[in-house]
């Protein structure tokens, strides 16, 4: 597992920088800070595209890749899909039992403070955590193990953390909310991808292929 852990190793250590800036700069500014400085750089081509880009965050996304990931290979979308209902349920478990008052920018702010994208339906309650982060960070630490490729695993973390500043550019979460949200991803499709990585690889399996074998077999790695 250190050598996946190393072939990914892209998408880890500089999700760990980036985060740990992260709480840097949240301890030493207010808590929606973040929130009016992003909000603030709006302009046409960013609307439209953090309004499309945050939806690689949703449960659509998540599902429909599961699913395909199931016909190229049941093994790692068996593993997939185990991962999405664990981040949902821990999400709706946050939301709606540990912090179901916790407010969104929307009404945290003085209305007309910040810009809506027009087409967004800016939700008001249950911030934290962001869904929409614990998902994209899940799916890309996942997708990072499985390829093995240090190339695929910078995309991964670019594109996982768009989506999850897309969620404060639309004004809906908070930059704690998403920290929060990507550090449970992460550790979620992380540990839970070792834990059956140890199950698939188990002798009892006969002569079922290795993980890596089946990599081979989808011709992914190139």
């Amino acid at each position: 597992m250190i050598n996946r852990l190393k072939n990914a190793s892209l998408f880890y250590i500089p999700y760990l920088i980036l985060f740990g800036l992260s709480v840097v700069f949240y301890f030493y500014q207010s808590h929606g800070d973040f929130v009016i400085w992003l909000n603030s750089l709006h302009n046409p081509v960013w609307d439209i595209f953090f309004k499309y880009w945050t939806h690689t965050g949703s449960v659509y996304f998540f599902t429909a890749i599961c699913i395909l990931l199931i016909f190229l290979n049941r093994r790692f979308g068996f593993i997939l899909a185990l991962i999405g209902i664990s981040v949902l349920t821990i999400s709706l478990f946050f939301k709606f039992i540990l912090f179901p008052e916790a407010p969104r920018p929307i009404i945290y702010f003085e209305p007309g403070l910040l810009h809506i994208v027009s087409g967004v339906d800016v939700l008001s309650m249950n911030s934290f955590p962001s869904g929409h982060a614990m998902a994209a960070f899940a799916l890309g630490a996942f997708m990072s193990l499985m390829l093995q490729s240090n190339n695929y695993s910078s995309m991964f973390l670019i594109g996982a953390s768009l989506t999850a500043l897309s969620r404060i550019y639309l004004s809906q979460h908070f930059l704690i909310d998403v920290m929060a949200g990507s550090l449970i991803g992460v550790i979620m499709a992380t540990g839970l991808y070792i834990y059956f990585e140890k199950y698939l690889n188990r002798e009892n399996l006969g002569n079922d292929n290795t993980p890596d074998e089946d990599l081979e077999a989808m011709d992914l790695n190139d």
